[in-house]
């Protein structure tokens, strides 16, 4: 995983998505769309280092952060503004759209 990608699991994860925008990468090991997003989000992560907290949680080893926000299945990908989702991304897009919605955030 990339440098930039925080990964999360149960503990710390309600702490991370509290302050500012934060993209948050619900993906599974096993998933072929989970590893085309991975190289996707970590150019988010890289290009909006300043601005966005970029968070992976693995659904197999957190599947409560998963069943608490509904994510139904991977990839997915939640953005929090002050820790409270305000945008849910199903399946794996092209950049721009997850780059269009943080961008309407900031």
């Amino acid at each position: 995983m990339n440098e930039n990608i925080i990964g999360v699991d149960s503990y710390d994860f309600e702490e991370r998505i509290q302050s500012g925008v934060v993209l948050v990468y619900f993906y599974e090991h096993l998933n072929v769309e989970s590893r085309v997003l991975e190289p996707i989000i970590g150019e988010i992560a890289e290009k909006y280092i300043e601005d966005v907290t970029v968070l992976a949680v693995d659904m197999e080893q957190s599947p409560d952060i998963a069943m608490h926000y509904a994510v139904e299945a991977s990839p997915c990908v939640i953005i929090f503004r002050s820790g409270e989702p305000v945008e849910m991304i199903d399946g794996a897009n092209p950049t721009n759209v997850y780059c269009d919605c943080l961008d309407e955030l900031m």
